[in-house]
């Protein structure tokens, strides 16, 4: 069977079951900011299941594009070396919000696997968690699995979380169940406990299906309360499932992947044997990454998952360095996978250019990379002979990869060559210097080509002067230029470094500084999008290619730069607000408060620090009055331009996180209270935050203006994080509270005062009058189909109750179905509309005896009418309900209630 018709049969399988067919959401995920790829089937359902929002259906099932390049199992460079890891991959699942839960899940899903699909059912294997014992029944006593393949898991007062699903530490989990699939004993392990489900992780128990059961809210301590809703959500493994099917033991041996590593031996004109088929399986599994990104709107970049994506494009084609391909062939790939997948995903042929090019480009950027680190590489390798060494040292490596996108490992393959072996540890630190360097925020700088040096302007010895304390223009000459990669939007983008710049470089939390470039005499002007860190000192980047903005810079005699001067001033505000933030909170909440990161821009500050636990309103609200008290004393800012880091400390100055000094370094002073008399002493007592800083502030606390606190919250096990604003963000974040308690106060016809109490007393009455109407709507809709109770109308020798009724919420609607039913005794079908929430709505039930024998199916009835009016819906043998279009369908669909259920009645 090909994967093509195995994701279609999934599909129609439960399509027939009353699931909606939802399309995979997009790979970039736009409303959920905590994810830089769509990783699961349930991501795009995720507010469902928080009580978010709701759908028009109960029941939905899709294929799901998903990546992952993180974690234990999906280490970027790790993909491609074994049988089932990937970066893309697809999921298949099916979902219940509310509807049904584990006995359909369970039996569903061995139906597909046995009865649809044909899976040998001795070799299947389940899980369960440990306490579950209803799963555990259904699959013994209704699906007939022996107890033996029903392996408990898990043990949730031990810490053991195995079947036990959660979304996170607090909210939505519950138990789950896993089919695994025995592979034989060819593929067992020799894990010392044995090889077996839930000891070991090898390839023979190959876990294909995992069935969800959410029905519990998790709280902080731990404690399991019941969720209103109980919801199903599934997840089958696309790419295992299709190797089980086909008979292989790995997915890459799958008509998924076979096309595009024929392809690749075309073009590289070597079999898929041995490491050459590592590499193979490596350029299939990122070629269709890359295409299905690109598609979905992530390119490569410098930032972010465009970082990603690049990551794994130039992966890619070093992999074809190494399979002796050394011009662009991504994009080959590429075609096949469009031409294998475009029938699933149209948006893959829509966008068949677009991807194409994307890939092609990028392609050809690394190739230029790849050859310019080969020439430094030469250099090295040339020096290492005169000198008699056979080891590159761990700064050689890491320079290669800093500066030409080496990878560690292609630099001991090529060394390897030359009878050369690579310093890894050494590398390793370098790396790690690196990291703490530039912190959370590091610069990609993979995709940075070599330092350029403009025609006459030698670099070596060279570094910039930062001129910007003092001032945001000043004229520079231009004296080397690189390639950068690309923005977000895709503009090529370069770095300048200048002999003297005000422009201040991302660094300690502050953001870079932007502006203009204006080159004279010429008058031609280039936009400066942001200011990084280099060895030669700030690099202005400029939405400009490398070799334009070179030839533009050759003909300039100057450069005159222009910082933005508001978004300084913005900047600048923040940085001096965090200072006073953080002397704040030590003297709230106690000298234990040490700073552990932090961001300033013009738009907000971001303060994290380590404290134990959340902040109370009335400290919040000190902290935020002792700041603004210091921005009301109006002290100015003291810049020690040039101190003894030993005489800082002796002061107690305060260093920023993450950051290294030398032994001179700059300070940044100010005092609370009465300012001294000048040229006295600064009193001791008077000091109010002392900290070594290299960033930009205001020249007095008053520039600061107005600051507002945001948020308070936890960003990790000790660790806090304060949002912030000051200055004009400050006071346009005012002027729309004062606005916005203006309009309360007019719907509240209050002149001012306490609108709190007013509003609470308001949602008191409207909770009570809510009450007492679904009170009303309950007797009234109950004391309605008494009547009809009274006089039910006879249908092929069953007795029907049809009625419109009113009630207040589905709750109160399924409670009147229930009450109708039981009431008819047997040999009875209810059907009843309503109103929910203005939602046409028809709901049909019937007896136990008439579902359990198969004579009525509520859930074909309720499928039959909704299909009549244009609507959708389904359910289960005895209850069944849809949504249906508007108040007219739902009167069409109760008059033709009775041919519904007599044409149904035991067909």
């Amino acid at each position: 069977m090909k994967a093509r018709d195995i994701r279609a049969r999934f599909l129609s399988f439960f399509a027939e079951r009353g699931h909606v067919v939802v399309a995979s959401s997009s790979l970039v995920p736009h409303d959920d900011p905590t994810l830089k790829f769509t990783n699961a089937g349930m991501n795009q359902f995720k507010g469902v299941f928080l009580g978010l929002e709701k759908r028009d259906y109960v029941r939905a099932a899709s294929c799901q594009k998903c990546m992952r390049v993180s974690g234990k199992h999906n280490d970027l460079e790790e993909v491609g070396k074994d049988a089932r890891h990937h970066t893309f991959f697809e999921m298949l699942g099916n979902w219940s919000f509310g509807d049904y839960y584990k006995r359909e899940s369970i039996v569903w899903g061995w139906e597909f696997l046995t009865g649809v699909m044909g899976l040998d059912k001795s070799r299947l294997w389940v899980s369960v968690y440990k306490d579950d014992d209803e799963s555990f029944a259904i699959w013994r006593d209704e699906v007939g699995l022996p107890p033996e393949r029903i392996i408990r898991l898990g043990d949730l007062s031990r810490g053991d979380e195995e079947n036990f699903w959660s979304m996170a530490d607090t909210g939505p989990c519950g138990p789950c169940t896993e089919i695994h699939y025995d592979q034989g004993e060819q593929a067992k392990c020799d894990h010392p406990k044995g090889c077996f489900v839930g000891v070991c992780s090898c390839d023979r128990w190959l876990e294909l299906w995992n069935h969800v059961f959410m029905e519990f809210d998790r709280q902080q301590d731990g404690t399991l309360n019941p969720l209103p809703m109980k919801s199903v959500d599934t997840g089958l493994g696309f790419e295992r499932l299709v190797a089980v099917l086909q008979g292989k033991q790995s997915n890459y041996e799958t008509d998924i992947f076979t096309p595009m590593i024929r392809r690749m031996e075309e073009i590289s004109g070597k079999k898929a044997e041995g490491e050459a088929r590592i590499s193979m399986q490596v350029v299939a599994d990122h070629a269709r990454a890359c295409a299905f990104t690109v598609a979905d709107g992530a390119i490569p970049s410098n930032q972010d998952r465009g970082y990603v994506v690049r990551r794994i494009l130039r992966r890619a084609a070093r992999h074809g360095h190494l399979l002796g391909v050394d011009e662009p062939f991504l994009w080959r790939i590429a075609e096949v996978v469009i031409d294998e997948m475009g029938d699933a995903y149209p948006e893959l042929r829509e966008r068949r250019a677009r991807i194409l090019d994307v890939i092609r480009k990028e392609e050809e950027r690394f190739i230029r990379t790849l050859h310019s680190g080969l020439q430094v590489y030469g250099d090295i390798r040339d020096g290492m002979r005169r000198a008699g060494r056979d080891r590159l040292t761990g700064e050689e490596a890491f320079k290669l990869h800093d500066t030409f996108g080496f990878p560690v490992d292609l630099t001991a393959i090529v060394a390897a060559e030359d009878g050369f072996t690579v310093d890894h540890a050494g590398f390793e630190t370098c790396m790690e210097q690196q990291r703490a360097k530039s912190g959370t925020e590091a610069v990609y700088r993979e995709g940075l080509g070599a330092w350029r040096p403009l025609e006459g302007r030698g670099l070596d010895g060279f570094r910039s002067r930062f001129t910007g304390y003092d001032a945001v223009a000043g004229e520079g000459r231009a004296m080397a230029v690189r390639p950068a990669g690309r923005d977000p939007e895709g503009n090529d983008v370069a770095h300048v470094v200048l002999d003297q710049t005000p422009f201040y470089a991302e660094s300690g939390g502050q953001a870079g500084d932007t502006g203009t470039l204006e080159l004279l005499p010429m008058g031609t002007r280039l936009e400066v999008i942001g200011t990084v860190p280099s060895e030669e000192g700030p690099a202005l980047v400029v939405r400009c290619g490398a070799e334009e903005l070179a030839d533009a810079l050759a003909a300039a005699t100057a450069v005159r730069q222009h910082v933005d001067s508001a978004a300084r001033l913005a900047t600048m505000r923040h940085h001096t607000a965090t200072h006073l933030l953080h002397a704040a909170l030590r003297r709230v909440l106690g000298e234990h408060v040490e700073q552990a990161g932090s961001v300033v821009d013009p738009h907000r500050l971001r303060f994290d620090f380590r404290h134990d636990q959340a902040l109370k309103p009335e400290e919040l609200a000190k902290v935020e009055r002792l700041v603004q008290e210091r921005v009301l004393d109006n002290r100015p800012v003291i810049r020690h331009q040039d101190m003894a880091i030993d005489d800082a400390r002796k002061r107690g100055a305060m260093a920023l996180f993450g950051e290294k000094y030398g032994d001179r370094v700059r300070v940044i002073e100010i005092h609370d209270g009465a300012q001294p008399v000048p040229g006295a002493a600064a009193d001791a007592g008077s000091l109010f935050s002392l900290e070594l800083c290299g960033g930009t502030h205001c020249l007095a606390t008053g520039d600061i203006g107005p600051f507002r606190i945001t948020s308070e919250g936890s960003v990790s096990a000790g660790v806090r994080r304060i949002e912030a604003v000051a200055g004009d963000v400050a006071q346009e974040m005012i002027r729309r509270e004062h606005d916005e308690l203006r309009r309360l106060g007019g719907l509240l016809r209050a002149d001012g005062g306490d609108y709190a109490t007013q509003v609470a007393t308001l949602l008191n009455e409207q909770k009570l009058l809510r009450r007492e109407l679904s009170g009303l709507k309950q007797d009234s809709a109950r004391a309605g189909l008494e009547e009809a109770l009274a006089s039910p109308v006879p249908v092929a020798g069953l007795r029907m109750v049809c009625a419109m009724v009113a009630v207040a919420d589905k709750d109160a609607f399924l409670k009147l179905a229930d009450h109708a039913r039981d009431r008819l005794g047997s040999g009875g079908v209810v059907v009843l509309g309503a109103d929910l929430e203005g939602k046409p709505t028809v709901l049909v039930t019937v007896t136990p005896e008439l579902a359990e024998a198969g004579r009525l199916h509520a859930g074909n009835i309720v499928k039959a009418l909704a299909a009549s009016v244009g609507g959708k819906g389904g359910g289960r043998p005895n209850l069944a309900q849809a949504g249906l279009p508007d108040a007219s369908a739902l009167e069409r669909v109760l008059g033709g209630a009775a041919h519904a259920v007599a044409a149904h009645l035991d067909a």
